[in-house]
Parts: C-alpha cells; structure tokens; sequence
C-alpha cells in the first residue's frame, strides 16, 4: 500500500459513512443500460500529499499513471482542446466529429491575455513568476470560464490551480468541483502532482505539497460493493500484519521510541477482538457481480454495512494508518516515486507515457521523460464491471 492509499480509503468511508443519497433527486448520469447513476456524496474534501516523500498513486487497484499524466499534458502542455492528440479515448464520448471537446480545458489553457509584465497564457504566467518572482501570491490559474461554459462539451471538473512556493518548495491548492471517488480518486492527483514535479524541475524548485480540494466526492451506487470490498480487503491484510509483528520487530524496524509506543498502543487496541472480514468481502462480491440492484438497495446495504462492528474496526484500522504516516515502515510498505528525466529544463520538451505508433494505435512511447518505482498495484477483486459514461 501506498501513503495516498490511506488517504483515499480515509475519503471512502467517509463518504460511506456520512454520504447524502440523491436517489429522491433528477440526476444526468447515466449507465449503460440506460439506469439513472444515483451517488451518495460528501460536501467539501481537502487531502494533503507530501510530494517529496511519495508519488501519490493508489495501489488498491491499477491506475494507469501514464494516461493521467498524457491527460495533463494534453491540457497544459499541448493546450490542446482535440482529442486527436490525446493518447487515449477517455474523452472520445465528448469529441465531436473533428475531435474537438469545445472551448474546455486546453482551448482555455492556450488563451492569452495581458497583464502588467506583458502577454502570457495562464502556466507561462505561472513559469514566469515561479523564475522571477516566486514569493508572487497570484499565481494562479482558473478554466471555469463562465462565458465559454456554453461551448464547452463538459464543464472542467478540476478547475483551478493556486501555486506557492516555501523554502525553496513548489505546492499547489487544486480545486475540483466534483469526482467520482471510485473511478477518478486517484487519477486527478497523479497528473497534478506530475505537473508540480513537472514545474519545479525546470524552475529550480523542489516538489513540496499537494492540496486537492473537492467540493462534491461521491461513490455511484453500483461502485458501493467495490468500496466496500476493496476496505475490507485492505483492512484484513493490516490487521494480518499488525498481529504477526512483534515488540523484537518493531525495535528493529523503528528507530524512534515514541513511534514504537504509539504503534503497540494501537496493536494492544486492536488485538482485543480479532475480527474476521471474509463474509462481508463474499458479500461485496456477489453484489458486485450482479450489478443491477436498484439505487435505493444500494443505499440500503451501506447503511447496513456502515452500522456493522466490523465496518468501524476496518476504519479504525484504516484512519489510524492515515493519521500516523510513521507507521508505514513497521508494516513495510514502500511509496511509489516519479522519476523525471533529469535532463529536461525546458517546460515544453516534456515527453508523455503515452504515443501513437504507425498504424495509430496507442502505446508506452519509450522515449517518455517519466517513470515510476516501487508501483505494485493490487487488483484483485476491484475491476470496475460497472462504469458510469458520463462521470464526475
């Protein structure tokens, strides 16, 4: 597991827990068999990653970095509005016929205007100052331009972006109306964090902190059981953990005292009730299977799931892991790292992930300025069967 796992597991039963249903209300998603997407959601999340410390990807099920971070690139590199220079199709619903997604992101990144220092577009306003001026405290960008909205294929769901540099440390506030926590949770941070690894190294900065604020998080109905197969599973893996070490251990692996304290606390708490997950995670499974249930029966097995003892062990086991970052190195685990080539100064000569080989299919471009260690992701059992087209 990953820091960022336990952030986002953190955020997931949150909204489990405290999530309001619009299953009452008209909603414009859809899935694939024509079913209104209903969602239980959270007002207001704000998670905070230390960049120098780890890539903060989720390891609980695969995220396809290299797609996240051509995404942004696409955006704020290429300032391209066109999926024909996308390498990939996660915006192919949108396009029109010449490819086009509207006056949305790129169309908005491109865009030039004047201000004091002269004519710059919004990132090279931002690369300017972070050269010239980095203790700046407007250097920010924004994409949710009411006036274009209109002709815009989608509204931006991650919209502004509000950058600060500390000791010689580049941090970015992101803003995001709306995500799709399942699905995109992990993704929007991935390719934020990059750009900031990204902007640092041609300015001569260090990567600092990552600030992702959502407005509205929520988990679709028919995402529930995969949520909630996905907590159970990475609880039981702690808790497997968690018992198996022992006071010999725990010296060896930390070499602060009070950190070895704090965690036998936690162990002795743990170990009064040991707590089987099996048939809850049986249950998540046949649910995630059938995948036709009503959003109202969705709604109703959460509240069962979250008023189970077992529910509130696995996020107390959880949310104790995410409030105690110290605790990684008892149970072993390493954090994934970008690694940029070192060799890149210039903002626009960043090569992606991804690229298009002869015959335009879509593959790893082994050219690509990116890389990523110590990334093992842990599908099992947390394949999305169920997608929402119009997701965010």
């Amino acid at each position: 597991m990953s820091r960022a796992d336990y952030i986002y597991l953190k955020t997931t039963n949150r909204i489990l827990e405290e999530g309001s249903w619009d299953t009452n209300m008209i909603v414009r998603p859809k899935w694939e068999d024509g079913t209104p997407a209903h969602a239980a959601k959270i007002f207001n999340v704000n998670n905070t990653y230390k960049l120098a410390d780890e890539m903060p990807i989720v390891t609980l099920r695969n995220t396809n970095w290299k797609a996240a971070i051509d995404e942004i690139i696409w955006i704020w590199v290429k300032k391209s509005n066109n999926i024909n220079d996308l390498n990939s199709h996660i915006w192919d619903q949108w396009a029109d016929e010449s490819g086009s997604i509207g006056e949305a992101y790129g169309a908005q990144a491109r865009k030039k205007a004047i201000y004091k220092e002269g004519m710059f577009d919004q990132i090279d306003r931002v690369i300017y100052y972070l050269k010239n001026q980095p203790a700046f405290r407007s250097m920010i960008t924004e994409i949710f331009v009411h006036e274009d909205l209109h002709k815009m294929h989608l509204y931006p769901c991650v919209h502004g972006m509000n950058f600060d540099v500390t000791d010689g440390k580049l941090n970015l506030f992101l803003n995001q109306r709306s995500n799709d926590t399942l699905a995109a949770g992990s993704w929007n941070v991935v390719q934020y964090s990059a750009l900031v690894y990204m902007l640092a190294q041609v300015c001569g900065l260090e990567p600092g902190m990552l600030a992702h604020e959502v407005v509205n998080a929520h988990i679709y109905d028919r995402h529930v059981p995969f949520i909630v197969h996905i907590t159970f599973s990475r609880a039981k893996e702690l808790q497997r953990r968690i018992e198996n070490l022992d006071a010999c251990q725990l010296i060896s692996l930390v070499g602060r005292p009070e950190a070895k304290t704090k965690f036998e606390r936690f162990q002795n708490e743990l170990l009064k009730e040991h707590i089987e997950f099996e048939k809850l995670i049986a249950e998540a499974k046949e649910l995630e299977k059938a995948g036709l249930v009503d959003a109202k029966a969705y709604q109703e097995y959460t509240k069962k799931i979250v008023e189970t003892s077992q529910f509130e062990r696995a996020k107390y086991i959880i949310d104790t892991m995410a409030d105690n970052p110290e605790f990684e190195k008892i149970l072993g685990y390493k954090s994934p790292r970008l690694i940029l080539d070192k060799n890149v100064t210039d903002y626009y000569d960043f090569i992606s992930p991804k690229t298009r080989d002869s015959q335009g299919k879509i593959v790893d471009n082994p050219e690509s300025s990116f890389s990523v260690e110590d990334y093992s992701p842990e599908t099992e059992g947390v394949k999305l069967e169920a997608r929402v087209p119009v997701a965010e």
